[in-house]
């Protein structure tokens, strides 16, 4: 059997492999998929569920847990990696410790439209950099949409970073947001998500930052009247598989998992993009001051972040530094 690490330790454990099937060409292949709790990947996993049924004449069955009903990001991601569960969607920074690269993903102001960021991840330099999990025994998939993080606050309209001076802001507990906000002018506040709307409504924290999505689906707006469409930082979630499972495929599996997982990316992003719009039109109906950003405002975020020396705390925890350099001058453009 073939060895493989446990993320985060050195621990070698052998392969498992009930959660697949790969006996011979008339077995049925079943696939444990943890899902996240994003909307759009819920409804896409329903079809990414159908079209690999309906693709391999019902021998590919995609067992599809959302909601993180496996477990956190991490735990599923551990799942993973020792073939307990064969499919994850998850955030890349849960392996960036692992693949110095993917922190990239985490660099404030990366891309100014939807359309650019995935040129650049559906391109040569986002695979270069999101292939890299396969030395980690993982085959990177699909890039998902997560969403835009925007900033909500119940002071004041925030347009640019003078406007957040001295909000106390719930931020996730990694030291590259904290040293973001800190250099923007807020004062970030460490906070587990499951304390954030009561420690609003306390007046504990001032503000927030999340993408739409979250913002709707945990009905944030209700406790914050402004809600700025920042789009400071594009976090993508990403698909993944365990590599050995994925490569024990016989020819008419991979096939029809290849074309499963196509529409299951085309589906997710359409779907985001359709909530998105619903959101803020929720946001306004509800009686929120939806605020945009025009390109200088843009601009104020993006050159404090330069003068912070935020994106040289990005650079050094790459292993190529160069492609965040490449992402910044949009050397991923066509």
């Amino acid at each position: 059997m073939k060895v493989t690490k446990m993320l985060g330790t050195a621990l070698a454990v052998a392969m498992v492999v009930g959660s697949v099937s790969v006996a011979n060409a008339a077995d049925t292949v079943t696939l444990k998929f943890a899902n996240v709790t994003n909307q759009p990947s819920i409804d896409a996993g329903e079809v990414f569920v159908k079209v690999a049924k309906e693709e391999s004449n019902g021998r590919l069955v995609i067992q599809h847990f959302p909601r993180n009903a496996l477990g956190d990001d991490r735990t599923v991601t551990e799942s993973m990696l020792m073939g307990d569960i064969a499919l994850v969607q998850t955030q890349p920074s849960v392996l960036a410790s692992y693949v110095p690269d993917l922190n990239v993903w985490d660099a404030p102001f990366l891309f100014d439209k939807i359309e650019d960021a995935w040129e650049c991840l559906d391109g040569p330099l986002g695979h270069a950099i999101n292939d890299q999990v396969e030395k980690k025994g993982l085959k990177y998939l699909a890039a998902l949409e997560n969403g835009y993080r925007n900033y909500t606050n119940s002071k004041v309209p925030v347009k640019v970073p003078a406007d957040v001076k001295g909000q106390k802001l719930r931020v996730m507990e990694t030291p590259l947001q904290i040293a973001m906000w800190k250099n923007w002018g807020a004062n970030p506040t460490p906070m587990a998500f499951t304390e954030v709307i009561s420690a609003l409504q306390q007046g504990t924290i001032d503000a927030q930052e999340n993408p739409l999505s979250i913002i709707d689906s945990n009905k944030l707006y209700e406790v914050q009247h402004y809600i700025s469409l920042t789009g400071h930082l594009f976090s993508p979630h990403i698909l993944y598989i365990n590599k050995e499972i994925y490569d024990g495929f016989d020819a008419d599996i991979k096939k029809a998992f290849d074309k499963a997982v196509a529409v299951y990316q085309e589906t997710q992003r359409k779907r985001a993009n359709e909530l998105n719009a619903l959101s803020v039109d929720k946001f306004k109906q509800a009686g929120c001051e939806v605020i945009e950003l025009t390109a200088e405002d843009r601009d104020q975020w993006k050159k404090m972040a330069i003068d912070g020396k935020i994106y040289d705390m990005v650079r050094e925890k790459m292993e190529h530094p160069e492609y965040l350099d490449k992402i910044l001058n949009k050397e991923y453009k066509k």
